[in-house]
């Protein structure tokens, strides 16, 4: 666990080396008590437009934030799409790897479910909302 005490963040035990404390580290009580805060290396954001940065430490709803959140730029949220895109395919890719075998002449599949569904796995990239939300198709039984 990370405190602020006396302008520097460090773990608890940089502080209080000689105190023993159970698992989750001191309780809230300990710390007002010693003058020192919880720090937090999160903030809530959209994952989608928004990024994390360090920053000098700020207090914030009795908490110490070592992060701010700021816009990502256009690239970084494409760069970001790219990513979630190659993913995307990268797992298509393996899914209609796993099942080519279905489409041999003689596998004991009903082979046309197995291409309907190998064919709905290649369009996954003109779906609306690729490659942020994808409807997977089911594998036929």
């Amino acid at each position: 666990m990370l405190i602020y005490k006396d302008g520097t963040v460090a773990d608890y035990r940089t502080f209080f080396g000689n105190t023993s404390f159970p698992s989750t580290g001191p309780s809230d009580e300990f710390l007002a008590e010693h003058g020192a805060k919880k720090v937090s290396v999160f903030k809530p954001h959209n994952r989608d437009t928004e990024k994390l940065v360090p920053v000098d430490p700020y207090e914030e709803d009795g908490w110490v934030y070592i992060v701010a959140v700021e816009p990502k730029t256009p690239e970084e949220i494409q760069a970001d799409q790219d990513s979630k895109a190659a993913q995307a395919r990268a797992q298509r890719n393996q899914l209609l790897s796993d099942s080519d075998w279905t489409q041999v002449l003689d596998a004991p599949v009903d082979r046309t479910a197995w291409a309907t569904y190998r064919q709905a796995l290649r369009d996954i990239s003109s779906q609306e909302r690729f490659p942020s939300v994808i409807a997977w198709p089911s594998k036929p039984e």
